[in-house]
């Protein structure tokens, strides 16, 4: 009886062990992927403040 519960708790570390990487990996992947989206929309953001910024405008200012 004690062997059965030996060999079921062995199996259980390993499976904790699964799981363990399995749900490391998947944090990792969700982790990536609003990295991503992120840096993509603050670039997105940048350009557009860069286009504003830098197109001409019809104002009457003289620079000295």
């Amino acid at each position: 009886m004690t062997f059965l519960k030996e060999n079921h708790l062995r199996d259980q570390k390993g499976q904790t062990f699964i799981e363990f990487i399995l749900i490391m990996v998947l944090l990792i992947i969700v982790s990536f992927t609003f990295m991503r989206g992120f840096n993509r929309l603050v670039g997105t953001r940048w350009e557009i403040m860069l286009k504003i910024v830098a197109s001409p405008n019809a104002s009457d200012v003289v620079f000295p």
